[in-house]
């Protein structure tokens, strides 16, 4: 088999190639999908380290490949890896080895101890598990040194693969713990991201809109079971907006339906005020009954944002500026003019399919989202939520309740007041998400470890949610 002899030469050089490792890989999955007993021995023969054979037996290996074929054949093989781990008696190595079965969500993780001695054949199976994708993450906490080498190595790999530009910023106790910067962020690739580029976070704008209504409730100048119409009385559907409370606005339970649609993406993006959307969100309509379902809908919170002008006497931006950016030390961001400023502040543009696109959200942005900040001021929002700079205690635990229970529909994930809360077996986490075209934000602050997570994405690019998803695992130690 030339497979093997290739294999053979590769193993007599000792060094862990890609090259090498997919050999290895491939030839233990053809064991596995082959009917001949005489094609898996000679593989056994070839792939297993020496001393395995002579202890184990060529008899119970066979048995062993007979059985992985039937719990696992038909498998196609993805790829390899090897992790090496240093112990008092020298190094340890485990191959990860990755396939997947025909229309299966998960892939199958087939972890073999090799042979410590060179060439390194296989010497023991030391794990099968399922995984939501072929990658090979460390076992050490966030904060170990290999395991942010690995985090490094493996963000070099995206760039690489994918062309994949944003920052990554991961703190701990408000410090950071691994901080990067990559790719552009204009349309001919001549302006670097770094730390002072701006980017669009989308819907990561309800947490500062949500927080300007929570402090308004602390002042008690507004209530959270006050009805809309007491601020708001343009509804086209006077009936059903009569019974939408602020609460079912912040938790996306109030029915409004969704005013950003393909027929008023114009409008939406010629907004440059509240009043524009507002008007937009009035002749909506609503989908279901007020209180009695979950929908997310943006025309939520731009109601939000109409109500809280017309409680302050401030535009939507003042107010945002005083109640949340200034406490927060939040100097880089806000809702800038996108065209006129963004020649004179580093606001990265949206990149999707190779091409560049203008900024969401309206050439500003509103109280739906929009908004533009960086990891830094980002961090400083994290800190500032933590040490109580925005609301109190009290009112901030109350907005991390989950709110969108007892409903018909719900979420896949629990929403607070504007605030995702997310858990697992492992951690519980809360902040939010921003997704439109050419934007990608994620920030999740996890209170029992004290780490902040910001992840910022310029593109419609895959490789971010695979980075944004992995560093989660490392954070909450899932695997």
């Amino acid at each position: 088999m030339k497979k093997i002899l290739l294999f053979l030469l590769l193993l007599n050089s000792s060094m862990f190639s890609q090259e090498l490792m997919d050999d290895f890989g491939e030839m233990f999955i053809t064991a596995i999908n082959s009917d001949s007993e005489n094609v898996q021995k000679e593989i056994v023969l070839n792939i297993f380290s020496k001393s395995t054979i002579d202890e184990v037996g060529m008899e119970r290996l066979l048995v062993f490949i007979e059985k992985m074929h039937s719990d696992f054949s038909p498998l196609t093989y993805h790829h390899s890896e090897i992790l090496s781990f240093d112990y008092p008696g020298g190094k340890n190595f485990i191959m990860h080895i990755y396939a997947k079965q025909p229309d299966a969500v998960m892939w199958q993780d087939f972890q073999i101890r090799l042979d410590p001695e060179p060439p390194h054949k296989l010497k023991t199976i030391a794990f099968i598990a399922e995984v939501s994708e072929p990658v090979t993450l460390p076992n050490g906490g966030i904060d170990k040194k290999e395991t942010l080498d690995w985090l490094s190595n493996y963000l070099e790999e995206l760039k690489s693969k994918y062309d994949l530009y944003g920052s990554i910023l991961i703190a701990k106790n408000d410090k950071p713990l691994f901080e990067k910067y990559y790719g552009f962020a204009d349309v001919d690739k001549e302006i670097s991201i770094t730390d002072k580029t701006l980017f669009n976070i989308a819907s990561g704008g309800k947490m500062f809109t949500a927080l300007c209504i929570a402090k308004l409730v602390e002042e008690n100048k507004i209530r959270y079971d006050d009805l809309i119409t007491k601020y708001l009385n343009e509804f086209t559907d006077t009936t059903s907006a009569k019974k939408v409370t602020v609460h079912q606005l912040l938790s996306h339970t109030s029915g409004v339906a969704e005013y950003w649609t393909d027929e008023t993406d114009d409008e939406v993006y010629s907004a440059t005020k509240i009043k524009d959307h507002l008007e937009l969100v009035y002749k909506s309509g609503f989908d279901f009954e007020p209180g009695t379902s979950y929908q997310y809908s943006n025309s939520n919170y731009i109601l939000l944002g109409a109500i809280f002008e017309k409680v302050t006497g401030k535009s939507f931006y003042e107010y945002v500026q005083e109640t949340v950016f200034n406490p927060a030390g939040m100097s880089s961001s806000g809702y800038f003019n996108y065209g006129s400023e963004s020649t004179t502040i580093p606001l990265s543009r949206g990149q999707n399919e190779n091409e560049w696109v203008e900024a969401v959200h309206g050439i500003r942005g509103s109280s739906a989202g929009g908004a533009y900040s960086n990891s830094t001021d980002i961090l400083k929002f994290s800190m500032a939520l933590k040490h109580n700079k925005i609301v109190s205690e009290k009112t901030f635990t109350n907005m991390l309740l989950v709110k969108n229970t007892n409903v018909k529909e719900s979420a896949n994930f629990d929403y607070g007041y504007g605030f995702e809360i997310i858990k697992s077996e492992q951690a519980i986490s809360y902040g939010h998400g921003g997704i439109a075209d050419g934007v990608n934000f994620e920030f999740r602050y996890f209170p029992d470890s004290d780490i902040t997570l910001v992840v910022f994405c310029n593109q419609n690019n895959g490789a971010y949610d695979d980075l944004k998803k992995n560093i989660i695992k490392l954070i909450t130690g899932e695997r």
